[in-house]
């Protein structure tokens, strides 16, 4: 009975040894893939047109206050003392609220740059996983996080399911 017991246990452990063996891996480098997809180009034109808008609108915010400080030292010695306070206080509101509109537009590029590659990395993901599937890939893993790049480089056929043309 205890020779059954240790026959079964060993094949257990020589058979998950095998499963554990078995398990195919692959690594991709999806940020690699998605500046090649042509809607990546797009994406980078539509985000830089975004930007220089709004760095124009902020250009023209700043040189109004930039006007309203030159008017304001040309102006100021004329002025009670009463009136250059509020004048300098209304100065350094403008200051803080542009830096104020300058912090949003950084937070809407952001927010422009994720929902642009949102959909292009949705893609990218689609894409292995149909391949992982397909190929029967127990796990891929991304090639930029990887200290050791083990398996196969299923790269070139992620760029082929998605219709980029690869150099090999």
């Amino acid at each position: 009975m205890k020779n059954t017991i240790k026959s079964i246990l060993i094949a257990l452990l020589i058979s998950s040894a095998f499963n554990v063996n078995a398990q195919k891996l692959g690594h991709v480098n999806s940020q690699a893939i998605v500046q090649e997809m042509p809607d990546y180009e797009s994406a980078r034109q539509e985000l830089e047109s975004y930007k220089n808008d709004l760095a124009k609108e902020l250009e023209m915010y700043q040189k109004l206050i930039m006007e309203f400080a030159q008017d304001y030292e040309q102006k100021k010695s004329e002025m009670s003392q009463d009136s250059r306070q509020r004048k300098e206080a209304d100065l350094m509101e403008r200051q803080q609220n542009y830096e104020k509109k300058a912090y949003e537009a950084e937070q809407k590029l952001q927010q422009k740059e994720q929902e642009l590659l949102q959909s292009i990395m949705l893609k990218v993901n689609n894409a292995v996983k149909e391949l992982a599937k397909a190929d029967g890939y127990s796990y891929i893993f991304e090639l930029t996080t990887l200290l050791h790049a083990g398996g196969d480089d299923i790269s070139d056929k992620v760029r082929k399911r998605l219709g980029i043309s690869t150099s090999n």
